[in-house]
């Protein structure tokens, strides 16, 4: 019994040190959330899959789910994957969140900070349970956990909640060898993308943006350019950097521009930009009033 009770006993210990652990990386964790801007996050659920965006400035929550059989073009490969492929399989591949997030981001067009993966059902209800659970795979730290479900909690008290259909004309219907029919994302996605997503208070500083493809990876600028236009930052510029950087980074004056450049930086992972290296990345002078590098990363 007493070799019994000391193995339960080390048994406990491992398991609160692990505990510890991952409390102290979630701390480090970087935030993501700002209330102000709000955010939209990407929800894998256990029954499907989709968009909740959370607005608490403008006092509004809204919830798209994705069709099972809509394909999703994978960044950086191309290799399509359908809907339900996400959550009832997962992909076979690393940073599978990571990569879910961006790869869905780009499609869509639109702009996805967050990604949740969580094995309560799809909805407000479900979020809410997975940001209070430890067990749920996220890219939020706890600190955005606690800020989220509080502006949950906020706009659900208020009734400003809807669901958004997905519409049928930015997808095509396509029979595969099988005879099963997929659906695959068309240009008008992107314009519906756009009427659909934007922070009214990225909308209202009419900030513009040079975006510089510092990734490596052709076509990203244009990709970011898309999701930056669909929460409405005007893009004036796209270039090819002179250099690739691992890292996103942003120049331009904070304070001019306060939100835009916030949105950035937390929707991109960018860090600022020393002064001096700007023409690091860039061969000319440009006029807008921001300029985001893209890096490896994103």
């Amino acid at each position: 019994m007493p070799k019994l009770a000391k193995l339960f006993n080390v048994t406990g210990l491992v398991f609160l040190a692990l505990v510890v652990v991952m409390l102290i990386l979630n701390l480090l964790r970087r935030n993501i959330y700002d209330p102000v801007l709000g955010i939209n996050i990407l929800v894998i659920a256990k029954d499907g899959l989709g968009i909740v965006a959370v607005r608490e400035g403008s006092g509004l929550v809204s919830v798209m789910r994705l069709p099972d059989n809509l394909l999703i073009p994978i960044d950086p490969t191309g290799a399509e994957y359908r809907v339900e492929a996400f959550y009832k399989i997962g992909l076979p591949i690393k940073n599978e969140l990571f990569v879910s997030r961006v790869s869905i981001g780009q499609a869509l067009g639109v702009v996805l900070a967050g990604v949740v993966k969580t094995n309560s059902e799809f909805g407000l209800t479900g979020l809410a349970e997975s940001l209070m659970s430890l067990s749920s795979q996220t890219n939020f730290s706890i600190f955005d956990r606690y800020n989220l479900l509080a502006s949950i909690r906020n706009l659900l008290t208020k009734r400003t909640n809807f669901e958004i259909s997905f519409p049928a004309v930015v997808a095509d219907a396509v029979e595969e060898a099988d005879g099963t029919e997929v659906l695959k994302l068309n240009s008008s996605i992107f314009v519906w993308s756009l009427n659909q997503w934007a922070a009214d208070e990225v909308l209202s500083e009419t900030a513009e943006v040079t975006v510089v493809n510092g990734s490596g990876r052709e076509g990203k600028a244009r990709s970011a350019a898309r999701q930056m236009e669909t929460a409405g930052v005007r893009v004036i510029g796209l270039m090819t950097a002179r250099k690739n950087t691992k890292d996103c980074l942003i120049w331009g004056n904070e304070k001019l521009h306060p939100k835009t450049f916030s949105f950035l930086r937390l929707s991109f992972s960018c860090q600022e930009g020393a002064d001096d290296e700007l023409f690091d990345y860039i061969d000319h002078d440009v006029e807008s009033d921001l300029v985001v590098v893209l890096g490896e990363k994103n």
